[in-house]
């Protein structure tokens, strides 16, 4: 298996709120372990889904959003 890395970043109404943050599988594992509440059904379906699918998005609760998506390595 290949190692991936992923951009998150983070939106609210349309703006990028702050700059991007590149993370690899396991970083991403951990940061959404922490965002999540060590929901790790949760963590483990979003990381399927960027794996699968190449992005994911999140919401919350004060409208605002975060991507994750996979960057393709060379």
């Amino acid at each position: 298996m290949m190692p991936i890395t992923v951009r998150l970043s983070s939106w609210r109404e349309g703006q990028l709120l702050r700059e991007p943050v590149l993370l690899t599988a396991m970083g991403l594992r951990e940061t959404l372990l922490v965002a999540l509440g060590h929901d790790e059904a949760r963590v483990n379906f979003v990381c399927r889904q960027v794996e699968e699918t190449g992005a994911y998005e999140l919401f919350d609760l004060n409208e605002s959003s975060t991507k994750i998506e996979k960057i393709l390595q060379s």
